[in-house]
C-alpha cells in the first residue's frame, strides 16, 4: 500500500513538472519576438483604464485598455530587441489627461533612444479632433490618411439649461448646493448660466487650451502663435495639414505598414501591445515585492457597481463593495508593500464616497497609499483620494470640485396635470421631506441646507485639510464647488505633484523604502468578475459599448442632463458630483 501511494506521489510529481515545461516552451515560444522588432500599438474606441475581463475577451471589444498601453510601452524601454513605437490613432474616445499620459509614455521611449512614428486616420470625422491629434504628434514623425480631416478646433464646454422644459412639464426642481460653484443642478434651476458657472467654465477651458497650444507647439517645433493661427483656420485638410507642419507623410495605413516594416532600410517585425503585454505563464510561487494597484473608474454607487447601458454603457460605475473589499485585501497581504489608488471619477454618492475613503485611511495607516487621478478626480473622486500620502494628477486632470448639493424633483403639479392625485396618512413632521409628491416645507428647506448639505461640506473640508495640511480656510478658499484642472490645482496644494501612473507608482516605492533596482510585481486590483457575474450585470453591454461611442459623443450635453437626473433621483441626501465634460 505505502509502495503503491510513493508511486503515485512520484508520477504526479512527474506530471505536474512535465506539464510546468511544456507550458513554459508554449509560453516561451508564443511570446518570442525577433531583435529589430517594432511594438505596434493601435488606439482604437473608448480608452479605458482597464481591460474589458472575461466576457470582453470572449466577445471581442472596440477599446483601447490604457493599462495594456502602459505596460507594453514600459517594458519595450528596457527591451533590447524592441527598436521603436508604431502607433495607430484610428478612433479613440479619451479624456485630456488620458493623452496627456500616452504622450509621456512615448516620450519615455523616446528617452531610451527608440524612435516612433505615428499614422492618422483622422482627427477627428465632423468633431472636435484635438486629443486623436494630440497623441500623434507626440510621435517623432506623424502620417495622415489622404482624406483624413484635422480638426484642431479648440476646446469648448458646453452646458445645456432645462429648467424650461422642467417647466413645461411641470416640474418642480428643489435643489440646494454648498459652493458657489458647485453647478451640476444648475441644469435643473437655471436657463442660463450663472456668473459664477461662467467663470470656473471659462478658467477650465483656458488652462486646457494653452495645455493644448504648449504640447502641440512643443512636438511640431513651431511657435504657439502659429499653434492658435492654425487653431482659428481648422478644420484642415490633409494637405492643409502638411504645409502648416502638423503632419509629415499623407498616406494611407498599407503604406505606413509596410514602410514600418523596412524602416531605416532594417526588416522589422510588428509585435502587437496586447500580446507582448500579456503577462506570462506563472506556475511557481512569486515572492518579489508587491505595489498593488487598485483601480476606481465611474459614477461612486453603494453596492456591487455595474453597467448602465444608458447613461455610462463604456465605463461602469464605481462600487463601493467592491473598493472597500481590495482595499482590506491589500491592508492583510504583507507581500503588497504600497498601494496605488488609480482613480478616473466625477463622483456620486456621499455615503459610498464615505466608505471607500475611509477604507484608503484604514490602508494608509499600515502602509504607503499614493492616488493617481486620471481624467477625473473631481467632487467624490477627490473626496475619496483624500487620504493618500501623495496624489498625483496630469495638467489636463479635472479635480476638485470641493462642494456638495442634492434635492429632489416635485412631480406633484406633473401629476396633477393628468388627472393623478395623491394623499397620505402621516405621522412626524419631516416624514414628507423626501416624498416625490410635495414641495420641501421652508423649515425642511433649512434643515436640508444647514444640517444635511452644510455638515457634509463641512466634513470635506476638514478631512481635504487634514490630509492637505492646510487649514480648514485655506480649503474653503479653493474648494466652493469649484473645478480645476491639475496644473491649477497643484498650484493650490490641492495636489502634490503632476504625472501619470508610472511616477505615482515609483512614488509608492519610495514610500515603501523599495531599494532602487529592485524587481517589483504590479498586481492589478480589484479583482476581476466572472463571465457569469459580468453577464447578470450586463457586462455584455460593456463588451460591445464601443460600436456607440460616437453616438455618445454626439449626445453628450442631453446624457449628462440625464446622468445627472438619475443621480438626483437616487435617493442621496446629498451628491458630491462634478458633470462638467470639455469638448475636444
Amino acid at each position: 500500500m505505502l509502495r503503491r501511494l510513493v508511486r503515485w506521489i512520484v508520477r504526479a510529481a512527474l506530471a505536474v513538472t512535465v506539464l510546468i515545461i511544456a507550458a513554459r516552451v508554449v509560453d516561451y515560444f508564443g511570446r518570442r519576438i525577433p531583435a529589430g522588432s517594432v511594438l505596434l500599438v493601435k488606439l482604437d474606441g473608448p480608452v479605458v483604464e482597464r481591460g474589458g475581463g472575461p466576457l470582453s475577451d470572449l466577445v471581442g471589444t472596440n477599446e483601447t485598455p490604457l493599462n495594456l498601453v502602459r505596460r507594453a510601452i514600459d517594458k519595450a524601454k528596457d527591451d533590447p530587441r524592441i527598436v521603436g513605437l508604431a502607433l495607430k490613432v484610428i478612433d479613440p474616445q479619451l479624456e485630456f489627461a488620458q493623452a496627456q499620459e500616452l504622450c509621456s509614455l512615448i516620450s519615455g521611449l523616446a528617452r531610451r533612444g527608440k524612435w516612433s512614428a505615428a499614422y492618422l486616420e483622422s482627427a477627428g470625422e465632423g468633431a472636435p479632433g484635438n486629443l486623436p491629434y494630440l497623441v500623434a504628434s507626440c510621435a517623432d514623425e506623424v502620417s495622415l490618411m489622404p482624406q483624413g480631416e484635422l480638426n484642431l478646433i479648440g476646446v469648448r464646454l458646453q452646458e445645456m439649461f432645462a429648467r424650461g422644459m422642467l417647466e413645461r412639464l411641470k416640474i418642480e426642481p428643489e435643489f440646494d448646493a454648498i459652493g458657489r460653484y458647485k453647478s451640476a443642478a444648475n441644469v435643473f434651476t437655471q436657463t442660463d448660466f450663472t456668473a459664477a458657472q461662467r467663470e470656473e467654465d471659462d478658467a477650465v477651458v483656458g488652462s486646457l487650451f494653452g495645455q493644448l497650444v504648449g504640447k502641440v507647439a512643443e512636438r511640431r517645433r513651431l511657435a504657439p502663435d502659429s499653434v492658435k493661427a492654425i487653431i482659428d483656420r481648422a478644420p484642415l485638410l490633409a494637405a492643409d495639414g502638411l504645409k502648416l507642419k502638423l503632419v509629415d507623410r499623407v498616406e494611407y495605413e498599407d503604406q505606413f505598414d509596410k514602410r514600418i516594416k523596412h524602416y531605416r532600410q532594417s526588416e522589422h517585425y510588428l509585435a502587437d501591445y496586447r500580446d507582448y503585454a500579456r503577462a506570462g505563464v506563472r506556475l511557481l510561487p512569486d515572492h518579489r515585492d508587491r505595489i498593488a494597484v487598485v483601480y476606481a473608474s465611474g459614477v461612486i454607487e453603494r453596492g456591487r457597481g455595474g453597467i448602465d447601458p444608458l447613461f455610462s454603457a463604456d465605463t461602469p460605475a464605481m462600487g463601493s463593495d467592491r473598493i472597500v473589499e481590495a482595499f482590506r485585501e491589500v491592508r492583510r497581504d504583507d507581500s503588497v508593500r504600497a498601494v496605488v489608488f488609480r482613480i478616473d471619477s466625477p463622483g456620486g454618492s456621499v455615503i459610498a464616497s464615505e466608505l471607500i475613503r475611509r477604507a484608503v485611511e484604514l490602508t494608509a495607516r499600515k502602509k504607503p497609499v499614493v492616488a493617481s487621478l486620471s481624467g477625473y478626480g473631481a467632487s467624490g473622486g477627490y473626496w475619496v483620494a483624500a487620504p493618500a500620502r501623495r496624489i498625483f494628477a496630469e495638467a489636463g486632470t479635472l479635480t476638485g470640485s470641493i462642494g456638495v448639493l442634492g434635492g429632489k424633483f416635485n412631480l406633484a403639479r406633473t401629476a396633477g396635470a393628468v388627472g393623478v392625485n395623491t394623499g397620505a396618512a402621516t405621522r412626524g413632521a419631516n416624514v414628507m421631506m423626501y416624498d416625490p409628491f410635495s414641495a420641501f416645507t421652508p423649515a425642511q428647506q433649512q434643515l436640508f441646507h444647514d444640517q444635511i448639505l452644510g455638515d457634509t461640506y463641512r466634513h470635506f473640508i476638514a478631512l481635504v485639510a487634514r490630509h492637505t495640511h492646510l487649514s480648514p480656510a485655506e480649503v474653503d478658499q479653493v474648494a466652493q464647488g469649484r473645478v480645476w484642472t491639475g496644473s491649477e490645482a497643484l498650484k493650490r496644494r490641492l495636489i502634490d505633484g503632476l504625472g501619470g501612473l508610472d511616477a505615482a507608482i515609483e512614488e509608492a516605492r519610495k514610500l515603501a523604502k523599495v531599494p532602487a533596482g529592485r524587481p517589483v510585481r504590479i498586481v492589478e486590483m480589484p479583482e476581476r468578475p466572472g463571465i457569469v457575474e459580468q453577464l447578470l450585470a450586463g457586462g455584455l453591454v460593456q463588451a460591445t459599448a464601443g460600436a456607440s461611442a460616437a453616438a455618445e459623443a454626439r449626445l453628450r450635453p442631453l446624457l449628462a442632463i440625464l446622468r445627472t437626473a438619475r443621480l438626483a433621483a437616487g435617493g442621496e441626501d446629498g451628491l458630491v458630483y462634478c458633470p462638467v465634460r470639455p469638448a475636444m
